[in-house]
């Protein structure tokens, strides 16, 4: 699944509504949960910035899979969306 991914094999509408938005999304939100329980229990700075920014490789590369289906796609109107999109999804990402 993971090469299908880097390769832009899995349909566009899976990677960028299934797996970013949802998944990932999910990912996130509990990946800053996590962090601010840290945070709260007197966990030290890093170890909070650590679990905050763990799912950054999995984001990039969800980036990247949304970018290359999205070429593949190129007829789709939902390619342009996505890319567009996608790139604003991992801006927000870092930042929370």
């Amino acid at each position: 699944m993971i090469a299908k991914l880097w390769r832009g094999e899995v349909p566009l509408a899976r990677v960028f509504w299934e797996l970013m938005i949802g998944w990932a999304t999910l990912l996130n939100l509990i990946s800053t949960g996590l962090a601010l329980a840290a945070f709260l229990r007197g966990a030290s700075a890093w170890l909070g910035l650590l679990i905050n920014f763990c799912p950054i490789p999995l984001n990039a590369f969800l980036l990247i899979a949304v970018w290359r289906a999205a070429a593949r796609e190129q007829s789709s109107g939902l390619a342009n969306f996505a890319r567009i999109a996608s790139v604003l999804w991992f801006a927000v990402m870092i930042v929370f």
